[in-house]
């Protein structure tokens, strides 16, 4: 009995030393902890509230059956954003705006035009496996990831390689891990019945760096690859004109639920 009781402590002396050392790591490690999520909130205060335009390729599917865009993404830093999307040289499939909750897409070879008014995720219904909005990804492309993650947490946890991992309170939830600089490569969605998204994001070289790569990948087996392969930075704020998407007369306005992708 006595050998039985040894061992039972035993193994429960183990199961505990496998625990991701963290949450309970003693002030020292709380305090770097804390320091790293300043120079997160830090860097996102920091990053610029300017116009922009980005060139980018757009890779997804599930293994074995995936397809490639490319587009162009472009704002004055404001709610209201415009999107491209193109297959092949200058062949524009979709065009694309959004302006808060306004989510409209044109489909020039339909001639139709799609509109949605909520808060769920517009790309995932026109079957962009992207789980945000446009104004969300804008700010994670742009470097602004508190307007992304939120700024503020309800845990962390130390990992290996000089990252560290928070739980994150509030909307998308999750948890987000950090390197040292403070910048985000890693997002994790908070599993429902079992199932979410997780992010990957790799940097470019520029001075300080900005998002080059994200890897998105569901539970359920679908994946994206966004890289930006060139950014621009205009030399006045895009107009209003250029910020519109004016529709061809005639064309019929639907629900987005009726959009199908091509």
């Amino acid at each position: 009995m006595k050998k039985l009781v040894l061992l039972c402590c035993f193994l429960l002396a183990c199961a505990c030393a496998k625990q991701p050392s963290s949450l309970d790591s003693g002030p020292e490690a709380q305090a770097r902890l804390e320091s790293r999520w300043q120079k997160f909130t830090a860097v996102s205060e920091a990053a610029p509230r300017a116009p922009y335009r980005l060139q980018m390729s757009l890779r997804f599917g599930a293994e074995g059956d995936t397809r490639r865009v490319t587009a162009l993404f472009w704002g004055n830093s404001e709610r209201r954003l415009r999107l491209d999307v193109m297959a092949g040289v200058g062949a524009v499939i979709a065009k694309i705006l959004e302006d808060g909750q306004h989510f409209l897409v044109y489909s020039p070879s339909e001639n139709k035009a799609y509109f949605y008014q909520g808060a769920a995720k517009p790309l995932l219904k026109v079957g962009v496996p992207v789980p945000f909005d446009l104004e969300h990804l804008a700010a994670l492309l742009n470097g602004r990831y508190a307007a992304v993650f939120g700024d503020e947490h309800n845990a962390a946890a130390e990992l290996p390689d000089g990252l560290a991992r928070y739980e994150l309170s509030g909307k998308p939830g999750g948890s987000v891990t950090l390197n040292a600089e403070g910048l985000p490569v890693a997002w994790r969605e908070a599993p429902q019945g079992g199932k979410g998204w997780s992010m990957d994001i790799a940097y470019d070289d520029a001075v300080p760096p900005l998002p080059r790569r994200l890897t998105l990948t569901h539970s359920n087996g679908k994946r994206a690859i966004l890289l930006v392969k060139e950014r621009e930075k205009p030399a006045g704020a895009f107009t209003t004109e250029q910020m519109s998407l004016t529709l061809p007369e005639g064309a019929p306005l639907l629900p987005l639920s009726q959009y199908r992708a091509q």
